[in-house]
């Protein structure tokens, strides 16, 4: 993968929980007075080394009580689409990852089936930039499997579709690429 649209971004400072406008944010789900309490830089600190560790995939946001640039799809809600729609974050995911996929399996000649968008999260990147993890079906093995894929959307320009993959193992150095990253 190479490009700016294939660089993690650091988590950077939205609002603390001291801050009364942080709690109004649907993507805090803990308050100042939930235990334990981290310091700023602990949580800074705690989220850049999830973002480092997962590619931004894999975040526990029930960790933290600052908002960050980083953020959890909320499946229910209608944040991305700007046109009347009745199309949820839910939908759009789910509807991203069936286009990832089909990309997928066209580029490797593979005939994974989608099955359900996992989870999905996002920060700001000239648009929305998605990371989604999603379940398939590996007709070949009778397996479900779990893939990510990276898609950066913008209402001004192409929806981005800048990889999808099998999720890699944990035990394969993140710093390296796989033979299965598949530029969209």
């Amino acid at each position: 993968i190479s490009g700016w649209n294939s660089w993690l971004e650091d988590a950077y400072l939205l609002c603390t929980p001291e801050d009364p406008e942080c709690l109004k944010h649907h993507y805090i789900t803990r308050t100042e007075k939930d235990e334990p309490q981290y310091t700023v830089d602990e949580e800074i600190s705690m989220m850049n080394e999830q973002i480092t560790k997962s590619e931004g995939f894999d975040i526990d946001f029930s960790l933290f009580r600052c908002l960050f640039n980083y953020h959890l799809v909320d499946p229910d809600d209608y944040d991305f689409l700007e046109d009347e729609t009745t199309e949820t974050n839910g939908d759009f995911m789910k509807r991203l990852s069936q286009e990832s996929l089909k990309r997928y399996n066209d580029e490797c000649g593979t005939k994974f089936e989608f099955l359900d968008v996992v989870k999905a999260n996002f920060h700001g990147s000239v648009g929305y930039m998605f990371l989604i993890t999603f379940q398939v079906f590996d007709p070949s093995d009778d397996q479900e499997k779990i893939f990510q894929a990276r898609i950066r959307y913008t209402t001004h320009y192409p929806t981005e579709f800048v990889f999808c993959r099998p999720k890699p193992n944990p035990e394969v150095d993140s710093g390296e690429t796989s033979k299965e990253d598949v530029k969209g």
